[in-house]
């Protein structure tokens, strides 16, 4: 089975070397997009034997995306970003997987490596991975391993997907790692680029209402641009238009709590914890809300909650510890 690794690429020469270096005698061909560099990128492109390809941008990346689709010839496709990379070991795994599988694509495991203890999910990096001198990182599972076919294409100008083009039941997510150093470049920064991200996300929601994207625009508000009020209204949103609803009312929930809006912060957060959903800094939210509303030993509770849900980083999980002694010694339990 041929193998084709596509990419679409801009000004990514701090990191293509390394993606093309680890990806090239492991695929049988790299179509890489350029969509208008201004730095190396398309010489690095062209120093790995790469097919290049120019392509003019206009805001839409399935468009772009799709273009490097047409461009390849194998019978699967895999498709990275420039601050990506698959191990030598890994990619072995892939070419295996593919040359007898019922399959037509694959949830591969993004790590996003980051500094941020308090990111949901975060777990430390293990000594032999390719971190980067990150302490730790995150877990997004993406579908970026498919087949080549007219009819599997990406789907949404911005924060593109293939998922809605392959049946359910033809999914599958495997434990291969790829490792995503989208902080890496200080000339960089993420903030800066998500500003850009938001931007589009604005216009495409304007076009054509999504609950996924309301879910991830409402992100970059909060995180990015510091707009709780409409971070707050496009969780809350997404959560009506039914996608993974408890966690939306989770961030319509932090967005109220940034705020300083807790009674209708703790509403919302109320709300996803009866439907059974929990998530560590909900937990500790919540138990932050009971402590303001005198209620020491709910917030116990809560925090003991947190440290069982997992996926704090060890900074936070020995304050959290600290914070349940204490809150025991005023309620007279230690």
């Amino acid at each position: 089975m041929k193998l084709s690794l596509c990419m679409i690429v801009r000004d990514e020469a701090f990191f293509l070397r390394d993606c093309l270096a680890a990806a090239a005698p492991h695929v049988d061909e790299m179509v890489v997009v350029d969509t208008g560099s201004s730095d190396a990128t398309p010489d690095i492109a062209r120093e790995f034997g790469a097919r290049l390809f120019h392509y003019t941008w206009h805001d839409d990346y399935a468009a772009a995306r799709n273009f490097s689709l047409q461009q390849a010839t194998g019978d699967w496709i895999l498709v990275l970003d420039a601050d990506e990379l698959i191990t030598a070991q890994d990619y072995r795994k892939l070419r295996e997987l593919i040359a007898d599988t019922e399959f037509d694509g694959f949830y591969l495991e993004q790590r996003n490596y980051t500094e941020e203890q308090r990111s949901t999910g975060w777990q430390p990096t293990p000594p032999d991975a390719p971190g980067r001198g990150f302490s730790g990182y995150t877990v997004n599972p993406i579908l970026r391993l498919f087949r080549r076919r007219p009819d599997i294409h990406y789907q949404s100008p911005i924060h593109e997907i293939v998922d809605g083009t392959i049946a359910e039941g033809k999914r599958q997510r495997l434990d291969i790692p790829i490792h995503h150093y989208v902080d890496a470049n200080p000339a960089r920064p993420r903030a800066q680029r998500s500003l850009r991200y938001f931007e589009l996300m604005e216009q495409a929601l304007e076009n054509a209402p999504d609950g996924r994207l309301f879910n991830i625009a409402a992100s970059s508000a909060m995180y990015q641009t510091g707009d709780f009020r409409k971070a707050h209204e496009y969780y809350l949103q997404s959560a009506r238009m039914g996608y993974e609803p408890a966690r939306s009312l989770e961030g319509a929930a932090e967005a109220s709590y940034r705020q300083g809006e807790f009674g209708v912060a703790l509403d919302h957060y109320q709300q996803a914890y009866d439907s059974g959903h929990r998530s560590a800094s909900m937990c500790l939210n919540m138990a932050n809300i009971r402590v303001r509303l005198g209620e020491r030993r709910r917030a116990i509770a809560l925090l003991e909650e947190a440290l069982a849900v997992g996926g704090l980083g060890p900074e936070v999980t020995d304050v959290i510890r600290k914070n349940i002694t204490m809150l025991k010694q005023r309620e007279g339990l230690a």
